[in-house]
């Protein structure tokens, strides 16, 4: 009996030490997206690309007027160079994130609402794959839908943070 209660007992602390493990990994996840987009914000091109590994894509999906899907894939360079120039206050929200581990590979999503000068722009969903690299999570692809109509009633009536000064790095 006392060696089933030693086995019991040292599995649900290897088990308790993964679950932190895999809190934190989600935690450190979010963290560098919610960092993109602080970089977005903060008109940062070169912070943006560091936050990806040399081959991501990104991949925007969008409505055309006529209804049809236009898809537009980037590099993180590409990407980054929509953010160089300040022409306006913008704020990328993804509400309520969720991320999945598994071992070195972290997928967050969630949907989002995009403000320009303190109105809502646009809204959709974010998804994101991010690998474990010896410098911490970096974005390896990602995929976004952008639904000009397509706001729920929840994310119509959200508001963006009082804007704050972006640290200089």
């Amino acid at each position: 009996m006392k060696k089933l209660f030693l086995i019991i007992s040292i599995m649900t602390i290897f088990a308790g030490a993964a679950f932190a493990q895999k809190a934190d990994d989600s935690k450190d996840a979010i963290a560098v997206v919610n960092k993109m987009f602080d970089m977005m914000a903060a008109h940062k091109p070169s912070e943006i690309v560091a936050l990806h590994t040399a081959e991501a894509q990104l991949v925007a999906l969008n409505k055309n007027k006529e209804g049809k899907s236009v898809i537009r894939t980037f590099k993180a360079e590409e990407f980054s160079k929509f953010f160089a120039e300040k022409k306006a206050e913008i704020f990328e929200d993804m509400y309520a994130p969720k991320a999945e581990i598994t071992g070195d590979f972290a997928q967050v999503w969630g949907r989002y609402v995009f403000y320009v000068n303190g109105k809502i722009s646009h809204c959709g969903v974010n998804a994101f794959h991010l690998v474990r690299t010896d410098a911490g999570w970096r974005i390896a692809g990602a995929a976004s839908t952008m639904e000009p109509q397509g706001c729920t009633e929840q994310e119509k009536a959200m508001k963006p943070p009082t804007p704050t000064p972006t640290k200089q790095q």
